[in-house]
């Protein structure tokens, strides 16, 4: 099993979809796997077991609580109406009712009571369904589309898994060169292979115009571009053949529509 395989399989026992056949395969794989793949799957499993954000805000349509009233009124009357029946064909015997004998000071109580439990287990056991339902649903679409999404956009990136888990591989971070940029950067590259790979996240996208991998001197003034790419706005990736350029001071820049260039991050 490869580290592709490892993380696929990491990611669904993260949702708890595995078989027992299926598990004891992974857990096998993942015991002969290497420290640095191990920490990467641990990291992988962490980010996608926490998934208290795809809860639902359920609130109850109003019709409910409509239906669930009316029908704990209809069931109240009908027992009423049947434990006056009762009591007529008691008193008609001559024999004291328990109404008789506690003066009926009870019964509005625990007819209360029943009522409020009633519409209570009703209402509640409605919510749970509904509750229930749209769990399940959302289930199914991380089962299907977040996780077939992930690995369709990053397990199978020409170059990832060379550039990333070799050990040939060098890595280069960058930071931004504003205080309020959230967008990360790191570029692995593999000499033995000729290959480099940009991963980046939060790198906003533009609507003209391009980002370039810049050479810069040491005053990260820009002497020439490396290699171009575009950016979704997301996590996306691209891959390109190494240049001994990488091994010095580099950057990223965004190439406007007029042709200027400007610097958004620096390698660390």
């Amino acid at each position: 099993m490869n580290s592709q395989q490892l993380l696929e399989m990491a990611l669904l026992d993260s949702c708890g979809i595995l078989e027992a056949d299926e598990l004891q395969a992974f857990e096998a794989a993942f015991a002969e796997a290497s420290e640095s793949v191990k920490a990467q799957i641990r990291r992988e499993q962490s980010r996608f077991a926490d998934q208290t954000q795809l809860l639902p805000n359920v609130k109850p349509r109003p019709e409910l609580r409509r239906l669930v009233i009316d029908a704990v009124r209809d069931a109240a009357g009908r027992a009423s109406a049947s434990s006056l029946s009762i009591e007529e064909f008691v008193r008609s015997s001559g024999s004291p009712t328990p109404a008789d004998l506690h003066q009926r000071r009870v019964f509005p109580i625990w007819r209360a009571a029943a009522v409020v439990l009633a519409a209570t287990t009703v209402f509640g056991a409605v919510v749970s369904m509904e509750l229930k339902n749209q769990i399940e649903t959302l289930g199914e679409q991380l089962s299907t589309n977040i996780t077939t999404d992930f690995f369709l956009r990053f397990g199978e990136l020409p170059g990832l898994q060379n550039a990333v888990l070799s050990e040939h591989s060098e890595r280069i971070a960058f930071v931004n060169l504003e205080d309020s940029g959230t967008a990360q950067a790191a570029l692995f590259s593999n000499p033995m292979t000729d290959k480099s790979f940009l991963l980046f996240k939060r790198l906003p996208k533009l609507q003209a115009g391009q980002y370039e991998i810049v050479a810069l001197d040491d005053n990260n003034e820009i002497v020439g571009t490396i290699a171009s790419f575009y950016s979704n706005g997301e996590t996306d990736g691209h891959e390109f053949a190494f240049d001994s350029s990488l091994l010095g001071s580099i950057g990223i820049a965004a190439r406007t529509t007029t042709g200027e260039l400007r610097l958004v991050m620096v390698s660390a």
